[in-house]
């Protein structure tokens, strides 16, 4: 487990450091570089998440990581029907384990904007 979890601590590392380059990008109007780095972001994210799909006993982190990907597909500053429907599958996936009220909230509240 503790290889595993080096592993996932890089994958959310750098997924975090291209969501930071992606929203000064936005901010700073070059939006085909934010899409780009939100992107890259997402699947960094998504691969952390995905090693604790089933670990239900690595709450709050597994929840975080799926809600993590989640939003960075909602910042995206060009969304196609794809990436709502990638972001759907974060979090669908949460309600499995037992995520704490907080992040669960965050979630519902991602969901109505999936809606």
């Amino acid at each position: 487990m503790k290889e595993m979890g080096i592993a996932i601590n890089e994958l959310h590392h750098k997924a975090m450091a291209l969501a930071d380059e992606a929203s000064y990008a936005k901010r700073g109007g070059e939006l085909e570089v934010a899409q780009s780095k939100y992107l890259e972001a997402f699947e960094f994210e998504k691969a952390a998440a995905m090693l604790l799909v089933n670990e239900y006993s690595q709450e709050p982190t597994r929840s975080v990581l799926f809600r993590s990907a989640a939003c960075l597909m909602l910042n995206l500053p060009y969304p196609t029907d794809d990436h709502f429907r990638q972001s759907e599958r974060m979090v669908v996936l949460v309600p499995s384990g037992n995520p704490p009220e907080e992040i669960a909230e965050e979630l519902r509240e991602a969901w109505r904007e999936l809606m």
